[in-house]
């Protein structure tokens, strides 16, 4: 029979919610079922201390970083503007200290919206608080009540990026749910895809290939069923995972 090979397990950070009932931490299971449909094993990586983040990277062979509130501000040495949203410095530390461990082990990186954000602030990028209030002639990037896998506004891929050669295009159309985008981009990463309007869509290692930071500001994991061509996004990172 064919040699099996094993699958490679995936971390996916979550986000934290107060209830009345306590502290949640909860997370879309879109991401879970990418991971799965991609050929991989998801685990959840709840909020808790920067300590257990290296016994975490000792378990899984890849991590993904998910989408959730704003970074706060203090790390990329900015004040808090008038629109930023709801910050958690507890999960901005605990992620901040995940990825520092996996860079410093070329563990594979997948970031997605605030996951691109937090993958650049902590390569020592900025952020723009709030496009719609810091960025000149900005288009729509945060519609409300709309559906997770509406295809909203279109971004233009660099040709000779690895994002290029997953998507095999040098336009595609994205779904869209940030007000947040990178100012200046983080070191050992390119940019591999811009909206029409000059908003930073995609970014990657610099040496994608001797370690694997892949990001994208938009939410592939809301649109891989409808739109089949989002799920590569994920395998090209299981990929890089099972190596």
């Amino acid at each position: 029979g064919e040699i099996s090979m094993t699958k490679p397990i995936i971390g996916i950070t979550m986000f934290r919610e107060n209830r009345t009932a306590g502290t949640y931490n909860s997370i879309n299971y879109d991401y879970a079922k990418a991971i799965i449909e991609a050929g991989g094993i998801p685990i959840f990586l709840p909020v808790t201390d920067t300590n257990l983040c290296k016994e975490y990277l000792n378990i899984i062979d890849g991590i993904l970083f998910s989408g959730g509130e704003d970074i706060a501000p203090h790390f990329f040495n900015e004040e808090p503007i008038l629109k930023l949203g709801s910050v958690d410095s507890i999960r901005d530390n605990f992620e901040l200290s995940l990825f520092k461990i996996a860079f410093e082990r070329k563990i594979p990186i997948l970031g997605i919206c605030r996951g691109l954000q937090l993958i650049n602030v902590a390569l020592g990028g900025n952020l723009y608080q709030d496009i719609d209030t810091q960025v000149l002639n900005v288009n729509g990037h945060h519609p409300s009540n709309i559906a997770r896998d509406e295809l909203y506004h279109s971004v233009i891929i660099e040709k000779n990026s690895f994002l290029y050669k997953v998507f095999k295009s040098t336009k595609i159309s994205v779904n869209s749910f940030h007000h947040q985008a990178i100012k200046n981009i983080g070191q050992n990463l390119i940019i591999s895809a811009k909206s029409q309007d000059g908003i930073i869509e995609a970014i990657e290692s610099s040496d994608i290939h001797s370690h694997f930071i892949l990001a994208v500001q938009w939410h592939p994991e809301n649109l891989k069923t409808k739109y089949l061509e989002f799920l590569n996004i994920f395998k090209v990172f299981i990929e890089a995972s099972q190596k």
